[in-house]
């Protein structure tokens, strides 16, 4: 099987990743605009086409083209469409401003693209969201048969909390999980780990700690784009102790190195935090296998 697929905010490929390891060929095609996930996706996989903005892709339905910055090109039929679009104004960090905010609102170019597409399969990823924003992406996607809404979490395929929303048509059972990743803290990060550090967020918080400690949790909290401050820590015989970028890879169950064309802690951090948790994925594409 060889699909032909559309990836919109691609960034460092983690759908193209997770295809792979299930050994499905692809000819894949990639949106996306920031250039060290660009770099990561390019050194991992030199033969993805890349089309830039997604404001400038389109599918051109009667000559099966797609039209987009970097030229145009003929690629039959979309068999897979796939996307994270940017979620800051879903998330409780973007105060909630939701369709309002100006990056949360790209997803309605995937929607638009969908449109134009019309693709066997389709899978979009976003972030745990309030239920009216839910409904109303629900309703969009509702023109592709069979999409269903899945409220999942990381936690069942690697030892990090990461609440996430898929919407796809791909026969697909959450509770199916095929993994051989660490579900615990203590197996990823070794000796001496006695529990994680939890940022203070409520504002009524005066005390003088930064942090809570967890004694043992088997998580680690949500993985964001920060390499440091939002990514918390762990207790190392009393002391707290940074996640070094190959823990935060292994939490993304991203090959360790896979981030590595980035450059800098700070921009493999947030290449990381932006990314899909490519075990979840490969689950979600297996049905594509049925």
């Amino acid at each position: 099987m060889v699909l032909t697929v559309l990836s919109l905010f691609d960034g460092i490929s983690c759908g193209r990743l997770a295809l792979d390891r299930l050994g499905i060929e692809c000819k894949y095609y990639a949106s996306e605009v920031d250039k060290y996930a660009i770099a990561v996706a390019k050194e991992n996989y030199p033969d993805t086409t890349h089309l830039g903005d997604v404001r400038n892709v389109r599918y051109v339905r009667h000559t099966k083209q797609i039209v987009c910055d970097t030229g145009v090109y003929d690629v039959g039929d979309i068999d897979l469409l796939i996307g994270g679009s940017p979620c800051q104004g879903f998330s409780s960090c973007g105060h909630h401003t939701d369709f309002a905010h100006e990056q949360s609102r790209l997803i309605y170019e995937f929607e638009r693209i969908r449109n134009e597409v019309r693709p066997r399969y389709v899978l979009l990823e976003n972030v745990h969201m309030k239920q009216e924003s839910r409904e109303l992406i629900s309703e969009m996607m509702a023109s592709t048969p069979l999409v269903k809404l899945f409220d999942v979490n990381s936690d069942k395929w690697v030892c990090q909390h990461r609440q996430r929303l898929y919407w796809t048509n791909i026969p697909w059972n959450p509770d199916d999980v095929h993994t051989t990743h660490p579900l615990h803290l203590k197996d990823l990060v070794g000796d001496g780990y006695e529990g994680v550090c939890m940022l203070k967020h409520s504002k009524m918080w005066v005390g003088k700690e930064k942090y809570k400690i967890v004694p043992n949790r088997r998580m680690a909290c949500t993985i964001t784009k920060s390499v440091y401050f939002r990514n918390n820590g762990w207790m190392k015989e009393g002391e707290r102790t940074n996640y070094t970028i190959e823990h935060l890879e292994q939490l993304q169950t991203l090959p360790v190195g896979y981030t590595a064309p980035a450059g800098s802690k700070t921009q493999r951090a947030g290449c990381i935090g932006n990314g899909w948790t490519v075990a979840v994925i490969e689950d979600i594409f297996r049905g594509m296998l049925i």
